[in-house]
């Protein structure tokens, strides 16, 4: 093997593992940030979320009705999920319970993109026939947006088929132009 061969193999094995790495601390970071949305019902009411219900309480009952409930876009459109014992209004504690659970499944999906986007790279750059380092990934929502430079439309066609195969992408956009 060539020097530029043993060069490019020793930068996307250092790659690689750096993704795997910020996988690593995507997925603890996440785990730490559910803990802290969860926590006891104390903890609960002082946090920000208690703030929100006051703002949104017009009336200070201390409850909030459909009509209070609907200036909060995640908890007005889905008041019915929110209210738990089904008694037309939320208290504080629904009100949390259901904002928390928004923003975790909010951090759970970013996490899940994070790590569709580093497997992704970590593929492309272990491709023999690819320079994977010139090539960005960016997904969302498991659609995987490929963009940047190949050579040929052979490396082109190779890249979408490799990004398709990873686990969690849901579709592949190809923005890769051919150089040349």
């Amino acid at each position: 093997m060539n020097q530029s061969k043993k060069v490019k193999r020793s930068l996307s094995t250092k790659l690689a593992t750096g993704a795997i790495t910020s996988i690593t601390a995507l997925a603890l970071s996440a785990v730490s940030l559910q803990v802290i949305a969860v926590g006891s019902e104390d903890t609960i009411k002082q946090q920000p979320l208690s703030a929100e219900f006051k703002k949104l309480d017009i009336n200070s009952d201390k409850q909030l009705s459909q009509d209070e409930a609907l200036k909060d876009k995640d908890v007005g459109e889905y008041f019915s999920r929110a209210d738990e014992n089904k008694d037309g209004i939320l208290t504080v504690d629904e009100y949390a319970a259901f904002k928390s659970s928004i923003q975790q499944k909010r951090v759970a999906a970013y996490i899940d993109d994070a790590t569709v986007t580093a497997k992704v790279k970590a593929e492309l750059i272990k491709d023999n026939g690819l320079d994977g380092i010139n090539i960005s990934v960016e997904t969302h929502k498991g659609q995987v947006i490929l963009s940047g430079f190949v050579s040929t439309g052979e490396q082109l066609l190779r890249a979408v088929h490799i990004a398709s195969g990873v686990s969690g992408v849901q579709s592949v956009k190809n923005a890769l132009v051919i150089k040349g």
